[in-house]
């Protein structure tokens, strides 16, 4: 008796913790037994008081991931430890790019001497004489005075166009994106259908229709595609979910103009047919006898564009919901779009993704714990990493969705069943780390861009260089390589294995070819889980943040020789170095461009990387830095993946198209190297 009697008794306890782990924030603190009713419990409804829950505690399976986030919070805190210089300022980034007047032919002869590195300081025309103003758009290194004046003593034709830039600057540009793509994508392709008998009709949707020609093989094959590379890069969909609470249905019951779901799947089935031509199929062109990285459909008529056309005519039903899906719509929208280099439509849809999670984050409670929650969490970060690829790249504005960062916690991935098992699971498994890494190299470039801004002091173009002091530079360094040292072993690289595959395990030896060369032939490779493109986006952008601090030192060089230090060259030399072989820019991801993420941030930096390395062979300071500590065997051929990367991009991009005018005439066999 006693013995039943004490054992229901701790039955009792531990039924009493089980609820009492899961009882919300107001019912912990009244100690009242809570009814776990979402999104408010009983108590919390008749108080009219906000109804708040813990997050599950991890199990031993998610051991893994705690550890990263817990590396993410802990490298956080490291970002506020930066010694500035006193007195710091925070100069106005677009005064350079507002003067109008032309240089004159004097000021351009004596800009001319700069180049040569003589030891007097150069007079260079007034609306150019700037001390180093940190400019992170790519495209703006143009108006670097000792570039600029460069370019215009060349000779190049296009090089008439520099007035325009140095008056108007980024809207110039974009203008030249708007002149490319004149009209939106063909619409005069779509699915053949037939109408289906359905309920649907008393619940004010259209009848449905079926897609003879969208196959259950087919589609299960577009849905691999997609969540094997899209959604591995941008994780915000679940796939089990997905196929059981969407695709089933709409196999069931057909598609509804209505119903947000059939427009979720018809996006999806688009990417997958993008995923899978984009490596599979004829390029588009070829390209001085080489093929385009483009492949699948042409220039106008990409692949999956009549599933895409089915989505899109669809979209007006839905577009003005508040809900999770409405935002996965449009992102996925925007990843077809840049998947065409339809880079403004993409920019567009991005910014009604952003402008639709604000809504959703503002105006519903969330339960971060759930699986929806956890979604949620990642339709935002993906927003967020895009709108600072085309705030910092092309200089387009932010929709404010920034200032909900420290309201919205990291995506968690507890589900984790987003991938097929297999012989591969281990590869697979680790696009949530990519993901989590992304968005903590993504807040360590903002922070690197803030720091560099407001160490720059205010001076008299005459009086000082201006830049970022050394000791600034070195701890952000510090802690770019913290950032890198402390990422879970299967994301792990050093430079000089940075071409390699990544090691999956302690015990497991990498294949003795590289992940990444030069050139690896026509046979196209499809390498599984997207691991080349996912690799080489998070390694780029790592040299990318590198090359971001210490290229003011690049600057110094170009413009104040006089000043430079052995630090200085240094930091100098580590910037030409950040700046050469990027991963991206090389084989497999060159030859299957409609994979890669934000295409034009590559194509952007690309252009004012180009610029630079020419610069190496110009200016004497440059040149001697270089010369002593940057092999040049490693800038060649950075510049020939570059210049070929821009010559296939061109075919489709707009900013790309104009720029080929000054860097195929600056890089031309008797200019060369």
């Amino acid at each position: 008796m006693g013995i039943a009697g004490e054992s229901s008794e701790n039955s009792q306890r531990r039924e009493r913790a089980a609820i009492a782990a899961q009882a919300c924030q107001t019912c912990r603190n009244r100690k009242s037994k809570c009814d776990e009713q979402r999104p408010k419990c009983g108590l919390c409804t008749r108080l009219n008081v906000e109804c708040q829950y813990r997050e599950p505690m991890p199990t031993k399976k998610d051991k893994t991931m705690v550890h990263i986030l817990d590396t993410l919070t802990r490298l956080e805190n490291k970002f506020d430890t930066l010694a500035l210089t006193p007195n710091s300022v925070s100069p106005d980034i677009r005064s350079f790019t507002k003067s109008t007047a032309n240089p004159s032919p004097s000021s351009s002869s004596a800009a001319k001497g700069s180049s040569h590195g003589e030891s007097n300081p150069v007079e260079f025309p007034r609306e150019l004489q700037q001390t180093y103003v940190h400019l992170t758009v790519p495209h703006k290194i143009i108006l670097w005075p000792s570039i600029y004046i460069h370019l215009i003593n060349s000779g190049i034709q296009a090089t008439s166009d520099l007035q325009y830039v140095l008056q108007e600057g980024t809207p110039w540009f974009i203008r030249q994106e708007m002149a490319k793509h004149p009209q939106s994508l063909p619409y005069d392709v779509s699915l053949p259908y037939f109408a289906l008998n359905s309920n649907m009709r008393e619940q004010g949707f259209a009848s449905n229709v079926a897609f003879p020609t969208l196959t259950i093989q087919q589609i299960r094959e577009q849905c691999d595609a997609y969540f094997n590379t899209f959604n591995v890069l941008f994780p915000v969909l679940d796939r089990d979910n997905f196929m059981n609470n969407t695709v089933a249905p709409l196999l069931r019951d057909g598609y509804s103009d209505g119903d947000v779901h059939a427009v979720l799947a018809l996006l999806v089935f688009a990417l997958g047919q993008v995923a899978i031509e984009g490596v599979f199929e004829r390029p588009i062109n070829l390209i001085d006898g080489q093929p385009s990285g483009f492949r699948g459909g042409s220039i106008d008529r990409p692949p999956g564009l009549a599933i895409f056309n089915e989505a899109r005519r669809r979209i007006g039903f839905i577009q003005t919901q508040t809900s999770l899906e409405n935002v996965q719509i449009l992102l996925l929208e925007a990843t077809y779009y840049e998947s065409t280099a339809r880079h403004l439509d993409f920019w567009r849809s991005t910014v009604a993704a952003s402008m639709a999670c604000q809504v959703l984050i503002k105006c519903r409670p969330i339960d971060w714990g759930t699986a929806e929650g956890d979604l949620i969490k990642r339709a935002y970060w993906s927003c967020i990493l895009s709108e600072d690829f085309y705030h910092l790249d092309l200089d387009l504005p932010r929709t404010g969705i920034v200032g909900f960062e420290d309201q919205v916690p990291l995506p968690y991935f507890h589900d984790g069943h987003e991938a097929p098992s297999g012989p591969f699971n281990e590869e697979r498994s680790h696009f949530q780390y990519h993901f989590l890494a992304m968005i903590a190299l993504r807040r360590l470039i903002a922070r690197i861009n803030t720091v560099i801004h407001e160490a720059t002091s205010e001076m008299e173009p005459t009086e000082s260089y201006g830049g970022p002091p050394v000791h600034v530079i070195r701890e952000l360094a510090r802690q770019l390589d913290s950032w890198r040292s402390l990422l879970p072993r299967p994301l792990q690289w050093t430079d000089n294995d940075r071409f390699d595959f990544p090691t999956t395990a302690p015990t497991n030896r990498r294949p003795n070819e590289p992940l990444f060369s030069r050139d690896q032939g026509h046979v196209p490779i499809g390498h599984k889980y997207n691991l080349d493109v996912v690799t080489a986006q998070l390694r780029t952008r790592f040299y990318y943040a590198r090359f971001m601090m210490y290229r003011p030192f690049v600057y110094k060089a170009l413009h104040f020789p006089e000043l430079m230090t052995s630090d200085d060259d240094d930091c100098c030399a580590l910037a030409i170095k950040s700046a050469c072989l990027w991963t991206v820019a090389m084989a497999p991801p060159k030859n299957k461009k409609r994979l890669v993420p934000h295409l034009f941030a590559w194509t952007q930096n690309f252009v004012g990387i180009l610029l630079l390395l020419r610069m190496t062979t110009e200016n004497d300071c440059l040149k001697r830095i270089c010369e002593s500590q940057v092999n040049y065997d490693d800038i060649q051929t950075s510049a020939s993946l570059m210049l070929d990367w821009v010559k296939d991009v061109k075919q489709l991009d707009g900013i790309a198209d104009w720029s080929w005018r000054i860097l195929e005439p600056l890089y031309s066999p008797g200019r060369m190297f």
